[in-house]
C-alpha cells in the first residue's frame, strides 16, 4: 500500500503548472502577493514563463541558464537520467523543463513511499538529481521572478531551491 503523506514535489509542480481557478483559489489562500482574477494570474504566469524573445523573463528550462554547456548536452543529460529508470517522455515534454524535472522527482518519492526495496539508490538518485539538475539553477530564477515583480511565483521557486 502507497503511503497517504504528501508528496511536495507533486505539489511543486502543480503549483507552477499553467494556473486554473484550483491555482487562484489556493494561491490566494497561502500567498499575500497573488492577482486577483484567473485572468491576471494567467496572465503573470505567461509573462513570466512562457512568452519573451529570444526567452522568457524567467524560463523554466535548465537549459536556458547554463552558459558553459550546450543545450544539447543539458536535455541529452536529463533524459538519460529518466530512461535509466525506465521512463520515457511525452514527445512534447522538455527534458530539462522543471516541471518534467519535478515530475520525475515526485515519482522518485511516490516509489519510496511504495516501499521499493532499495530506497538507498533512489535517494541517490534523487540527491544527485537534485544536484546535477535543480539547485545549480532555480535559485536564479526565483531571484529573477521576484526582482521581475513575479509574486507568489517567486516564493514557489524559492521553495523548489
Amino acid at each position: 500500500m502507497v503511503s497517504a503523506s504528501l508528496n511536495v514535489w507533486a505539489v511543486l509542480r502543480f503549483a507552477l503548472s499553467y494556473p486554473d481557478a484550483r491555482h487562484l483559489q489556493r494561491f490566494q489562500e497561502i500567498y499575500q502577493d497573488v492577482p486577483e482574477t484567473l485572468e491576471e494570474l494567467q496572465a503573470l504566469y505567461i509573462d513570466l514563463f512562457e512568452a519573451g524573445l529570444p526567452q522568457p523573463r524567467c524560463p523554466l528550462l535548465e537549459s536556458a541558464w547554463l552558459l558553459n554547456r550546450p543545450p544539447g548536452d543539458v536535455v541529452l543529460e536529463n533524459k538519460l537520467f529518466y530512461q535509466n529508470f525506465g521512463l520515457e517522455l511525452d514527445g512534447r515534454a522538455a527534458p530539462d523543463h522543471l516541471l518534467t524535472q519535478l515530475e520525475f522527482l515526485a515519482w522518485l518519492d511516490h516509489c519510496l513511499a511504495a516501499g521499493n526495496p532499495d530506497p538507498e539508490s533512489l535517494d541517490r538518485a534523487q540527491e544527485e538529481f537534485l544536484e546535477r539538475h535543480v539547485r545549480h539553477w532555480v535559485g536564479k530564477a526565483a531571484r529573477l521572478a521576484r526582482d521581475a515583480g513575479g509574486g507568489c511565483y517567486a516564493e514557489i521557486l524559492e521553495a523548489v531551491s
